[in-house]
């Protein structure tokens, strides 16, 4: 289904870069042209294309090259220089992976089983080169491999409560978070704000849980109320109340990407009639107070936990089925599912892996054709399930005698 092609300099880049001629300092501050140049072109070409066989995690080291590293380019490799700073047309680099050499066959070699550089890879060496091969990689800087990376990166560190600061004004402080806004604004010279009068303070909680005013006579009832808690009991009202799950499912809803229709589709119905169903399970799910797991175990298996007692989980796979149809091209539907999942319950995007391994985030290739097998292994099919029972049971009857009505002039069609 997929064909995954890499460009790559290989062999080629065994002759790269032994220079000879003005290079910056090691360590040298680079001119911010250069700096940018080198980190979103340069780089990313030579972590993606070379170092699998020059670098020293590389399981062999082709021509005794290192690309990693600034001295590695500097020392250069079994060929020995092959750039000379400021001019493409004389290294040796730029020739062979141009096929003008004459002492070295066109690089990298067809029996490789590599496809040459494009022009526009070759354009940005040879630019680089041109520059003089400016290289910010500081002495004895090598790449990092993407798990150590992550290991410190601090979105992958387990959370940890931080000591309480320390603050002048002890007895505003309610709760442990309000030590930290208050030494902030300490900090800085500032003192809290008064508190808000209650009939503020019940406008706020309910826009902010309903997106609702309060009405007249919860206005009444709260200034009228005096006892202790009347405020966490207004909060716990607004929360029980059904217009909560409708104001925070909204929110869950777009990073489902919830809709309607399946865009561009062409012969074929656009509208997903059942949608709503997926609607009415988020807010619900909200309403009832869903734990968090089985918020989550439920869009992604539903119908794995679903029973005919509670058929209602099945509602829940609108989280994966929901998306666009792209011309009903299966690659694309999954990778969109895999992007949802992803981006939607680990905060991590895992498309450029479709390609390549991810630069920044610890997701390989690997995984995501293994996470890619187990959706295409997955079958939607085409009578969605029951997810309740119609209570009205005149409008059951109706339905189900015009669907066989229909149904029957369909079959005589097909058979005329």
């Amino acid at each position: 289904m997929f064909t995954l092609k890499t460009v790559g300099l290989t062999a080629a880049l065994e002759l790269l870069l032994a220079g000879v001629g003005a290079f910056p300092a090691v360590g040298a501050t680079l001119p911010a042209d250069q700096l940018d140049f080198f980190e979103n072109k340069v780089r990313p070409l030579l972590v993606e294309q070379c170092y699998g066989c020059h670098s020293t995690k590389a399981e062999k080291i082709k021509g005794s090259l290192l690309l990693d590293s600034k001295e590695g380019v500097a020392k250069g490799g079994a060929s020995g220089p092959v750039l000379v700073a400021g001019k493409p047309e004389e290294s040796l680099l730029i020739q062979v992976i141009k096929g003008t050499s004459k002492d070295v066959d066109l690089m990298p070699p067809a029996k490789a089983k590599k496809v040459p550089l494009s022009a526009e890879q070759i354009a940005v060496l040879e630019q680089w080169v041109h520059m003089g091969a400016p290289d910010p990689r500081l002495a004895g800087s090598t790449i990092t491999p993407i798990g150590e990376q992550a290991a410190k990166h601090w979105a992958f560190q387990k959370p940890m409560a931080p000591p309480l600061p320390k603050v002048e004004h002890r007895p505003w402080v309610r709760h442990d978070l309000d030590t930290f806004v208050l030494a902030a604004l300490e900090a800085k010279g500032l003192a809290p704000s008064a508190e808000a009068d209650k009939r503020t303070l019940l406008r706020r909680a309910s826009f902010d849980l309903t997106g609702l005013p309060p009405t007249d006579a919860e206005v009444s009832a709260f200034l009228a109320d005096t006892s202790p808690g009347a405020y966490d009991r207004q909060i716990d009202r607004l929360l029980a109340s059904p217009q909560y799950g409708e104001r925070w499912g909204r929110f869950w809803l777009d990073v489902a990407r919830y809709a309607d229709t399946k865009g561009y589709v062409f012969e074929e119905e656009r509208s997903y009639a059942y949608s709503f169903t997926y609607r009415d399970w988020v807010v619900a799910a909200l309403n009832r107070d869903l734990p968090y797991d089985q918020f989550l175990i439920q869009q992604l298996a539903g119908d794995q936990v679903a029973t005919e007692a509670d058929p209602a989980p099945n509602a829940a796979l609108g989280f994966l089925t929901l998306g666009r149809r792209f011309l009903n091209h299966e690659p694309d539907i999954i990778d969109d599912r895999l992007d949802v999942v992803f981006r939607g319950t680990q905060a991590l995007t895992v498309q450029c892996a479709r390609c390549h391994d991810h630069k920044f985030d610890p997701i390989p290739t690997a995984d995501y054709y293994s996470l890619y097998g187990v959706f295409a292994s997955s079958h939607e099919p085409g009578d969605k399930p029951t997810v309740g029972k119609n209570p009205n049971l005149v409008e059951v009857a109706a339905y189900d005698k015009e669907h066989a009505k229909r149904q029957a002039a369909l079959n005589d069609f097909r058979t005329e």
